[in-house]
């Protein structure tokens, strides 16, 4: 369950060289072939996001910004806007969040991390893999023109217990993701926009090595998602 939303963030494609004709809609077919194609091709990308985070039991939204970096398979790293005081480091071995002001931490071992009900912003999915768990739909984006919209739908019990669908947004001229929304079961949802992406860009050594501080007071828990301790 943790590994869906990541899985996702890391389908951010690389350009290619193809555009549709006007009002032509790619099959979902051929966007999971050129999706699983073209994230092969992208070793880093860095992009500014806006994530937005609805709860079904409030009427507006609280918005976070920030910078968000992927290096292959081996880190996502995002870093909040200053007034966030939050850093999110994930590896293929831990989850971990630090707060530079409040100088604390938190850390979740990766194996141990599967099992938190929330996304886990994971990384090295193809969307193909999606298909035995969601049913994949295409359209043109009503709301943004030249953006193709991909909705799944969850197919099996597990997961239509706690989603309600998922949606990718994608530039059908470039093939880059622009966004994408999860929305849960409950009502909550999250919808995370991309700005100008970087693609194959070097990343910075801090960002790839980040660790926090030696000596950090550490909690073994990852609570970003948990709506009483994000305060989100």
């Amino acid at each position: 369950m943790t590994s869906v939303l990541f899985s996702l963030l890391r389908l951010v494609a690389f350009p290619l060289c193809c555009t549709f004709l006007a009002g032509q809609v790619p099959s979902i077919k051929e966007i999971v072939e050129r999706f699983d194609a073209a994230q092969a091709k992208a070793d880093t990308l860095q992009a500014p996001f806006t994530l937005s985070i609805k709860r079904a039991m409030l009427q507006a939204p609280s918005i976070i910004k920030g910078m968000f970096y992927l290096s292959g398979s081996d880190c996502a790293h995002f870093a909040f806007s200053p007034s966030e005081d939050m850093v999110i480091h994930v590896t293929d071995r831990a989850f971990v969040s630090y707060s530079p002001l409040k100088k604390k931490g938190e850390m979740v071992k990766t194996g141990i991390s599967k099992s938190i009900n929330r996304k886990s912003l994971g990384l090295g999915y193809q969307l193909s893999s999606f298909s035995d768990y969601f049913k994949m739909e295409v359209s043109e984006s009503k709301d943004a023109p030249g953006v193709l919209e991909v909705t799944l739908t969850p197919r099996s019990i597990s997961f239509k217990k706690k989603i309600e669908k998922i949606q990718v947004w994608i530039d059908r001229n470039t093939y880059l993701p622009k966004g994408l929304t999860w929305i849960e079961k409950g009502g909550d949802t999250w919808l995370l926009e991309l700005g100008a992406l970087q693609v194959n860009r070097a990343i910075p050594a801090s960002i790839i090595n980040f660790a926090v501080p030696a000596g950090t007071p550490m909690q073994s828990e990852f609570s970003f998602f948990s709506a009483k301790k994000s305060g989100h």
